[in-house]
């Protein structure tokens, strides 16, 4: 019974899922699972001076582009006394909603709710999600209608928050990678890549974001702020790193025999003999 588990429709061998089964963990593995990781962090670390000064250069471009008012400030993020980095954030104010924001904005959560309405079946993921985002925000409306003055956040002090904690998983998805991606059977070049690639993915992604929380916020004021974060702020970034993973896990590994079964091995053997 225990062979009939492997064995599929086709009489072939069903190895074991990559997800479920890691290489062997040799010395040199566990080498490169922890001085890899720490070398590339420490890269991104060393990056993010003139990740910052791009940063600033994009943001000026969509200011003037967007017609935001406010410009581009740069502030100091140190690190103790052993590193500091400048990062840029909009001085773009967001005024307290007034009636007509709730007007503008209520509206906009109904519109999204018919829509939920008559999305067909297979679009039930998307259906849930944009409930849910609806749920989010009615939240917000109720709060702000409450105490409208109660809300400590302004939108300056949240877009330089924003790319702080965006550095932050910037620092950390080297060393993410190496705990889950570098101990599989696949070519250390192929690790070194998709680190790469989500790190630079992410770095072009977050100003972007900023943009565009800034322009919204600013015109639907602070009323559309806490949806901003909560749906499309850092859970974006994870679907990211998400996405790049499952997409390096379809790599081609390293090549390695697949399972034989008992009477396998012993007609290979005789046919060997023969």
């Amino acid at each position: 019974m225990g062979e009939l588990r492997v064995r599929g429709s086709r009489g072939g061998v069903i190895g074991q899922h990559r997800a479920m089964v890691s290489g062997r963990l040799t010395p040199s593995r566990i080498l490169s699972m922890v001085v890899v990781p720490l070398l590339l962090s420490a890269l991104v670390l060393l990056a993010l001076r003139p990740l910052g000064e791009g940063w600033r250069w994009l943001l000026e471009r969509i200011v003037a582009w967007t017609g935001l008012p406010g410009e581009v400030a740069m502030a100091t993020v140190s690190l103790g006394e052993v590193f500091s980095f400048a990062l840029p954030h909009l001085t773009t104010t967001a005024p307290h909603p007034a009636s007509w924001h709730y007007w503008v904005v209520g509206g906009l959560c109904a519109l999204v709710l018919a829509v939920t309405l008559v999305l067909p079946q297979r679009f039930t993921p998307l259906r849930y999600y944009l409930r849910f985002s609806l749920l989010v925000q009615l939240s917000s409306i109720v709060a702000f209608a409450w105490r409208p003055d109660a809300f400590p956040y302004a939108l300056p002090g949240y877009t330089l928050g924003f790319l702080q904690a965006g550095c932050a998983i910037l620092f950390l998805i080297p060393l993410v990678l190496g705990l889950t991606y570098f101990p599989f059977d696949i070519a250390l070049w192929r690790k070194v890549l998709l680190v790469t690639m989500t790190v630079g993915h992410i770095a072009v992604l977050l100003p972007l974001q900023v943009a565009v929380h800034a322009y919204l916020v600013h015109h639907l004021s602070l009323l559309v702020l806490p949806a901003m974060f909560f749906l499309w702020g850092m859970f974006v970034e994870v679907f990211v790193f998400v996405a790049f993973y499952g997409w390096g896990m379809s790599w081609p590994d390293i090549m390695r025999h697949p399972p034989a079964l008992r009477g396998e091995r012993g007609r290979a053997r005789g046919a060997t003999a023969r």
